[in-house]
């Protein structure tokens, strides 16, 4: 029975990481957004990739969320930070380092 309990919670884990309701655990990169401030909490992201994401954020109306790198350079975004600019937010991020 316990290993029952414990695969199921490892599956809610791994589905709210999927659909985007928390950040994964291993994101060697994790920026969150509150209230329109663009605050790296982990890794390094540059001032220049900084500014481009919070330019993107305000012109989206993006006011809260989190965008997500791990180190296999996934990106991961939150359910509040609209499809439509996932790949322009990929693309000033993944760049920076290039």
């Amino acid at each position: 029975m316990p290993i029952i309990v414990i695969g199921g919670l490892v599956g809610l884990a791994f589905l709210a990481v999927w659909l985007g309701f928390v950040p994964p655990p291993h994101a060697s990169t994790l920026i969150w957004i509150r209230e329109g401030v663009v605050e790296v909490r982990r890794g390094r992201v540059s001032p220049q990739a900084r500014e481009h994401v919070a330019d993107i954020m305000r012109e989206a109306g993006v006011s809260k969320g989190y965008i997500a790198i791990t180190p296999e350079n996934w990106v991961a975004f939150s359910r509040r930070i609209p499809s439509g600019i996932h790949q322009r937010l990929r693309n000033v991020l993944l760049n920076q380092w290039a």
